[in-house]
């Protein structure tokens, strides 16, 4: 976890048992569905930050760019594009919740990175949100895709088995991962309507 930044307090929050929920901007995220999913689950619970994974070693800041910002007294910083890590307790779990930018670079070395935040924090699974353009209309219910390889989650969970084969985003390679090092791990994939690429 070199590249893991633990925010001051971590040690002083409890989390038990927690599942990682994590979800990445871009090639998996048509229409910022999973991005926003997160998001809205990271302040709607109130969730604590807990960590921030170094963005140098793993982002083209030429197309994921930092960005200028100002304060009052307009003094000039720069915000990164980081991902993020937050604990929170919600009714059911406890969750760790991972939010940022796909990375463009060195992704086995990024899910180490994750590997080892869920074996610090004490995590029993993981799950991971994702989103696809497909011909589906915006005037029905959002369908969502629940796959996963663990026996255990697809029985419990209803679950379809994974037969996907083809080209993978983050998601794929981090649910490999983490499956290598013990945790059962799922995905779901929302079905945005074509269009909404558009908006």
């Amino acid at each position: 976890m070199e590249h893991v930044r633990w925010l001051p307090g971590v040690d002083s929050i409890a989390l038990d048992n927690p599942v990682v929920v994590a979800a990445f901007t871009g090639w998996n995220d048509a229409g910022d569905a999973a991005s926003t999913a997160l998001r809205t689950m990271i302040e709607s619970s109130d969730a604590v930050p807990l960590a921030e994974i170094d963005p140098e070693p793993f982002t083209d800041f030429a197309t994921v760019r930092p960005h200028v910002r100002l304060d009052e007294q307009r003094n000039r910083s720069i915000v990164w594009p980081t991902v993020g890590v937050w604990g929170a307790t919600t009714p059911g779990t406890d969750v760790v919740l991972i939010l940022g930018p796909e990375p463009a670079l060195r992704w086995r070395s990024f899910c180490e990175q994750v590997v080892g935040i869920s074996e610090r924090l004490g995590a029993r699974m993981a799950f991971t949100l994702g989103a696809l353009l497909a011909d589906v209309p915006h005037t029905r219910r959002t369908q969502v895709i629940a796959t996963g390889t663990d026996t255990d989650l697809i029985d419990r969970f209803h679950l379809e088995r994974s037969r996907y084969e083809g080209p993978t985003g983050i998601t794929g390679v981090l649910h490999d991962a983490l499956s290598r090092s013990g945790f059962p791990t799922a995905s779901l994939w929302a079905a945005v309507p074509g269009y909404a690429a558009q908006l």
